[in-house]
Parts: C-alpha cells; sequence; structure tokens
C-alpha cells in the first residue's frame, strides 16, 4: 500500500482497530457512503484458532514466539487484560450486556452533566443491544456456580437483586444445532446454539457468541469496508491540503481524509501519545491525553472447590449476577481454557487498605502454609473447581498514563502509569472480599485475590476506561461531544478511551452505544476534506529522524518555482552545515530552483543557479527503505556531490523536510536534516 500521492480519496475514512468503537465505525460509516479501511494489528481468527487456543498456551497469548491474541499488561499502579485480533475485546469477552446505573451519569465527570447524556444515549443502547442480539440467560442452562453466587447474595441482604444476566450469546433451538443467520434478515453468518462449554473468555469457537466479526464487521465488509489484519498503526501525521497519513508496521503510507480511532485504551493512547510526545505530528492535543484513566473501580477474586465435587462449569462464562449495594455489581465467572494461567495468578485472600501491609501479609499467609498455595498450582480440574468473581464499582478513583522512558530498555519509550492528584484506583475492594468469604462458606471453597492485587498492589481490570476524554474543551478532555480530537480536525476517537467515568457494570454496551451515537452524528461525506494544523519541527536529531521517518512522500506535487532552505536540528549543527555546504562547493547557498518537469538547480546568495543541476524522482529512501522524492545529481558532478542524495518528505504544513547524504558503499546511510520552503513572491 505505499502511497505515490498525498492526497487522499474523497469520502475515504481509516478506522484504527476493530473493537466495538472500530467495528460500530466501520459499519455506519460504510452505510453512510465513506470508503472504510480497518487498520487491525491483530490477525483474522478462524474457529479453528480458536479450539487450538483452549489446549495451546501459544495460540492463545499474544507475543513473541506466540501466535495468540491475549494479552497481560502490568504495570506500576494496575494490571491490565485484553485481546489484539479482528473483532477485538470481543474474542475473549463474556458477552455481558448491562446498562449503566444512574452513578455513572451522575459523575461529575461528564461535560454538561450526564444526565442529558443518558437521555441522548437512550436510543443508542437499544440499537446496540439489537446488533449485539442481547438475550437473557435462559433459566435451565444455570448450574450450581450459579446457585452458590444466590446463596452469597442472600447471604449479603441482597437477594432480591440476584438476576440472570443480559447477554449476547445465542442459544437458539438447542445445543450445538446450527441454523442460517437469525439476526440480520439472511445478510449474517449461520449460528450455531450455544454448548454451554464456559469458554467464552478464552473465545468461542462454535458460532454462539456474537463477537464483532459475526455482526458489525461482517455487516461492515458487505456494506464494502475492507479491514486490512497484521497491521500496526504507528504514526498519524497531518497532510497538507487536509486528512492524515498513516505510517504502518509494513511501512507503507495509508491515506484518509478522516481517522478514527478505536484500538482501545491502550493503543489509543499510545498511538495519540507518541504523535505528541516523541514525533511531533500531533502537537495540539491537549495536555490531558493519558490522564483521567480508571479500571472500572474492579478486582477480581475468586474461590476454589475441593476436589471430588461436580463441576461448575456447564454454562456461559457469566451467567447471573447481585448488586450488594447501589455502587456495587458482581458476577461469577467460568474460565474453561484459562486455568494454566490462572492457577499462577491466585493466592491467600488478605484483607487491607495498605498495599504494603497487604503485601506482608499475603507472603506471610503463604509461607505459613506453602503446601496450600501448591494444591492451587498444581490443582486437578482446576477449571471444574474454580469459580471467579467479577466486582466493579461507580468510584472516583484515576490513573494515568504517560509515554515515557522504559525502566528495562532506557533507549525505548512505553506507555506508564503514574499516580494523580485524588484518590487512586483501588487495589483493595473490602465489599470483593466479603463476597468471596460469603461464596467460599456457601460452596465449601477456598476464598483466593489475584496476586497482583494482594502482592503487587495493583488494580487488575480486564475494563480499562478513560485517558481521551470527552470534555468541553482542550482543558478539560482530548475529544469534543462528536468525538472529534481538540486542535486536528478530521481526526477522532471511538473507543474506550472517551468514557469520563466509571461505568460501574461491564462497559462493552455503553462503548457500543457511543460509537453508535458518534457514527450517526459524523455524517456522510463532505465534498473537501478539512484543513489540518502545522508540525512544528523538534530541535534534537533523534526526533527530528523519528518525524522524518512518519511523514509521506511529495511525489505527485508539483515542485516549480523557488524554495528557500534552512537547516534544522541542534544550534551547534545549524552553525556548521552552512560552512561545510560552502567547503563543498556551495558557498551562500540559499535554496533550490524546479522547472515544471522536476529538473532543478541550487541557488546562491546573489540569486545565480550554480552548474549543479539534479532530477527529482520518486525512489525508496537509502535511510529507511520507505517512500521519498529523490534528489539526485549527476555522476558527472564533483565530488561530493555526484555521491549524495537529498531525500525528501511532506511536512503537514507544506514544507519539505530533507535528509541529504552521500552514499559510501559498506557504510550505513545517515542524513543532515533540512527544510525547503516555498518562496511566494
Amino acid at each position: 500500500m505505499n502511497t505515490h500521492s498525498t492526497i487522499p480519496q474523497p469520502g475515504s475514512v481509516v478506522v484504527v482497530g476493530s473493537g466495538f468503537g472500530g467495528a460500530v465505525s466501520a459499519l455506519r460509516l460504510a452505510e453512510q457512503g465513506w470508503q472504510v479501511t480497518i487498520l487491525e494489528q491483530g490477525r483474522r481468527l478462524t474457529d479453528a484458532d480458536l479450539l487450538a487456543a483452549r489446549r495451546d498456551l501459544r495460540a492463545y497469548l499474544w507475543g513473541p514466539g506466540s501466535s495468540g491474541f491475549f494479552w497481560q499488561r502490568v504495570f506500576r499502579h494496575m494490571g491490565i487484560i485484553g485481546a489484539n485480533a479482528v473483532g477485538g475485546g470481543s474474542i475473549v469477552w463474556a458477552a455481558v450486556l448491562l446498562e449503566p446505573g444512574q452513578a455513572f451519569f451522575d459523575d461529575p465527570a461528564w461535560p454538561q452533566g450526564g444526565g442529558e447524556w443518558r437521555q441522548a444515549l437512550a436510543e443508542h443502547y437499544a440499537t446496540a443491544a439489537q446488533m449485539l442480539g442481547r438475550t437473557h440467560t435462559p433459566a435451565d442452562v444455570l448450574g450450581l456456580q450459579d446457585t452458590y453466587l444466590e446463596q452469597t447474595a442472600q447471604a449479603m441482604h441482597a437477594g432480591d437483586s440476584f438476576g440472570r444476566v443480559p447477554a449476547a450469546i445465542y442459544y437458539g433451538d438447542g445445543p450445538g444445532i446450527t441454523r442460517p443467520d437469525p439476526f440480520f434478515g439472511g445478510h449474517g453468518p449461520a449460528r450455531t446454539g450455544c454448548r454451554l462449554c464456559g469458554g467464552c473468555l478464552v473465545g468461542c469457537p462454535y458460532g454462539a457468541k456474537n463477537t464483532l466479526d459475526r455482526n458489525y464487521l461482517h455487516l461492515a465488509e458487505r456494506a464494502g469496508a475492507r479491514i486490512v489484519a497484521d497491521t500496526k498503526v504507528e504514526a498519524i501525521v497531518p497532510l497538507l491540503g487536509g486528512g492524515y497519513a498513516l505510517r504502518t508496521s509494513a511501512g507503507a503510507d495509508v491515506l484518509a481524509e478522516r481517522v478514527v480511532v478505536s484500538a482501545g485504551v491502550l493503543g489509543t493512547l499510545e498511538l495519540l501519545l507518541r504523535c505528541r510526545d516523541e514525533l511531533g505530528t500531533l502537537p495540539h492535543l491537549s495536555r490531558t491525553l493519558g490522564e483521567k484513566v480508571r479500571t472500572n473501580s474492579e478486582a477480581i477474586t475468586g474461590v476454589l472447590q475441593p476436589p471430588g465435587g461436580p463441576p461448575l462449569t456447564r454454562g456461559p462464562s457469566i451467567s447471573t449476577d447481585f448488586h450488594p449495594d447501589a455502587q456495587t455489581h458482581i458476577t461469577q465467572n467460568r474460565y474453561v481454557g484459562g486455568g494454566r494461567i490462572l492457577r499462577l495468578s491466585v493466592g491467600p485472600l488478605v484483607d487491607g487498605h495498605d498495599p504494603a501491609a497487604r503485601t506482608r501479609a499475603t507472603l506471610k499467609a503463604i509461607a505459613k502454609d506453602p503446601i496450600a498455595q501448591l494444591r492451587i498450582v498444581f490443582a486437578k480440574d482446576f477449571e471444574a473447581r474454580y469459580t471467579a468473581l467479577s466486582v466493579m464499582q461507580s468510584g472516583d478513583g484515576v490513573l494515568a498514563l504517560r509515554y515515557g522512558r522504559s525502566p528495562v530498555r532506557p533507549w525505548k519509550r512505553v506507555l506508564r502509569s503514574a499516580r494523580t492528584d485524588g484518590p487512586a484506583a483501588p487495589s483493595y475492594i473490602p465489599v470483593a472480599n466479603e463476597a468471596t468469604r460469603a461464596f467460599a462458606r456457601a460452596s465449601g471453597g477456598t476464598p483466593l485475590n489475584m496476586t497482583v492485587e494482594s502482592i503487587a498492589g495493583r488494580s487488575f481490570t480486564a475494563h480499562i476506561l478513560g485517558g481521551a476524554v470527552i470534555g468541553q474543551d482542550a482543558d478539560e478532555g482530548v475529544v469534543d461531544s462528536n468525538h472529534e480530537v481538540f486542535g486536528h480536525p478530521g481526526l477522532y476517537v471511538a473507543d474506550a478511551s472517551v468514557i469520563p467515568a466509571d461505568v460501574g457494570v461491564n462497559p462493552s454496551l455503553t462503548i457500543t452505544a457511543m460509537s453508535e451515537r458518534f457514527a450517526s452524528r459524523l455524517g456522510a461525506p463532505q465534498e473537501r476534506p478539512l484543513t489540518s494544523a502545522a508540525t512544528d519541527l523538534p530541535a534534537g536529531l533523534g526526533k527530528l529522524a523519528k518525524l522524518w521517518s512518519v511523514l509521506p512522500s511529495p511525489v505527485g506535487q508539483t515542485l516549480e518555482g523557488d524554495w528557500q532552505a534552512s537547516f534544522v536540528g541542534p544550534k551547534a549543527l545549524r552553525a556548521i552545515a552552512p560552512r561545510g555546504v560552502a567547503a563543498a562547493g556551495l558557498p551562500g547557498w540559499v535554496g533550490k530552483r524546479f522547472d515544471a518537469r522536476g529538473r532543478g538547480t541550487n541557488i546562491i546568495h546573489d540569486g545565480a543557479a550554480t552548474h549543479l543541476e539534479m532530477t527529482a524522482s520518486a525512489a525508496v529512501s537509502a535511510i529507511d527503505g520507505c517512500p521519498v522524492l529523490l534528489l539526485s545529481y549527476s555522476t558527472d558532478a564533483p565530488l561530493p556531490w555526484c555521491r549524495v542524495r537529498d531525500e525528501l518528505r511532506q511536512l503537514p504544513d507544506g514544507r519539505l523536510l530533507g535528509m541529504s547524504a552521500v552514499a559510501v558503499a559498506g557504510l550505513p546511510t545517515r542524513g543532515l536534516p533540512f527544510v525547503l520552503t516555498r518562496f511566494v513572491p
């Protein structure tokens, strides 16, 4: 997909990511007439891939040496799990579809008050529920695990709140029975009734879970959208005439009038922070980017039954829930296929708000009875005996994600978590431990904590939110109420990172509804793209090189006329460079002049063109192997000019950023940075 133009196709939009926000955006924009391309860094999974993931960790995990999709990232203040694949987090989703309570909309973090948002989202919640195939879990699929949860609710004086969850699971005519598309009038794929295997969280290989590849993405492709898998977006660069160029992991540029970033909280923040703080391509992004990150005030606990009892695995992953109070939501979880990791991640249940004291107490409990911990790690039938409890709250704790140097590899910049003013996201939720003990009493099992919470003192979540939140202006948020990024017209964010408050329940339905609203307000393609903001140039050579590496080639743009030259980079280099050029035979060099055919000469201070003629042509960079406009001199030119390569790429404000290099066989090619600015009489 190498670009040979810096003008995007009219009506083109690129969606970065294929999770809930990206899938919704892709379908709705394709229906409105946009030319939609979805760039997804994960791969397109088959049913065979998902079956393999249940047997082979390498087919389950995302990372070096693996071919899977499930990832876990541990920061200083929190641990997060998710998935990279076509369909995003829906692949490892429990399929719960709940609307949040009033506490979510009452949170003061909402711009202009959440009451208006509740009203505005009502129709979109209904659309999202219909598209995702929401149905209540049938009573006849409930099992012993659900009975224990009901007894837990009763013990906590919340029995009236216990019930079956609404979920995006197809039960149809019975387990394993396949029928033609039951949801979209025959335009969707065939579906198979849920087999009640308890493996939703590891991916459904049977066609029962309503993952995004079976609804929104399937219909988006039918509407003309194109999904490009195994492709990571590494930079977003504004174009002079409007629109954006996206540099991908393949080294290719993809152009679009509009860009919708839907890469999930971590992916979205990493991309936008890199563009603002490292590459400088999106310099006007709000300073609140990466702030106001929330964990949905979550805790994950568990109970392991003694050996010899009936298995707890029959059913979907989540089938029932209850509310012990107005702020808290609790569900049970079956995790068939995930026990290989989970058994290594749990330890004794320990209370305590002080993380250090809780760490000491947990380690002391393990040291006191190490055999008990080994029985957990090596438990037979672990998955059949284990119940995970998900506890979510409407809280006010926040963290930040910033783009800084890796503590392990200081030459690399990565996302790093940080505390901010105000309450932090909790690593200990008392009601979670209370519910876990009540479940253990009801079932006769052993209550357990996730050790990332109890030992490492980190909040643990599957539902990270915020970081690019909706605000009234750039001082309050990253995007406006229409999800458009402040300072960069035509750039949007549509995923969980725009949500300003803890949802307090599984957030997938809310992400889908907010994305439905966003897409409905964007409308059909306009005749002209929006003009993007100019890019300021960094002073450091390293940052200049990184910026240059993601800029598009100006091939296809006319060069005719005079261009004023200036050296850029560190002050010392700017002082020395003109002397070097003068010593090489161009004293008083001030720029370049091109005719209509792309032939050029250099200009010296008195305006006379020198004999050093050059030719402009499309080429591949000798520095990074990506497209450039190459200015080459004749082989008859004097040294060093016969070996000089002036490689040009285009800045968003119309200037050309060049790298001047001397090609020497056997040596790496490095460039001296300069800028060409078109002379306007």
